[in-house]
């Protein structure tokens, strides 16, 4: 009965996962297809390089109320302490990422799963989100590069939970570090344009446009 429940944390996180803030926002918006204009992401950053700021914070913050609900749906079906509790959760965060970036409508092109991401974490190992949001201010600050940044929130997550669980903050569950790791791993893989043009030197920075990258 416990792993039915489990595996239906699962589909319940990817179904979540796949409601597109950034597709829905786009259309109600300004009937614009976010698949069809800059790199195609329905992420908050193609949003705000095709909408503008407003439009972009509130699919970020839709995105991540994603990751959040996935977790918290999660609990609530496999209740109480333990092990299953956690797995149940960090099953629904990784698929809540998994259907933001794969959504099983939309062909499955969706975005870059990190505000999603951080929306999971931030419920799962509550503390261990700040080595995300840190990670990802200093590189935007130093680089001005949104790819940049959301790759070192990576790193930031995987170091702050690390942290947290040395000093004894929180207590470590093979899970919720497995979550980390894998919903990191999506994040790294749905990079792999951004991180190319990084290596070229293309890549834009924030606020440029794609016709000024050097």
């Amino acid at each position: 009965m416990e792993l039915v429940r489990i595996v239906a944390c699962g589909l319940i996180g990817y179904a979540i996962g796949s409601i597109s803030s950034g597709y829905l926002v786009g259309k109600l918006y300004r009937n614009v297809d976010l698949r069809t204009v800059g790199s195609g992401s329905t992420g908050a950053t193609n949003t705000f390089r095709a909408l503008g700021l407003g439009a972009a914070l509130l699919v970020a913050v839709l995105d991540i109320l994603k990751g959040a609900a996935a977790v918290w749906i999660a609990t609530a079906i496999v209740a109480g302490p333990g092990d299953l509790r956690s797995i149940a959760a960090a099953l629904a965060a990784v698929a809540a990422v998994a259907g933001h970036c794969w959504p099983a409508f939309l062909e499955r092109r969706g975005g870059r799963g990190v505000a999603t991401g951080f929306g999971a974490l931030l419920f799962i190992a509550t503390p261990a989100w700040l080595g995300a949001v840190v990670a990802f201010m200093l590189a935007l600050a130093i680089t001005r590069m949104v790819s940049v940044s959301s790759l070192a929130s990576v790193a930031g997550a995987v170091l702050g939970y690390g942290l947290f669980v040395a000093t004894g903050y929180l207590s470590f569950h093979w899970a919720v570090f497995g979550f980390i790791l894998v919903a990191g791993a999506i994040v790294v893989l749905r990079h792999r344009s951004n991180i190319d043009r990084i290596v070229r030197g293309q890549e834009p920075r924030l606020g440029q446009s794609a016709s000024q990258r050097m």
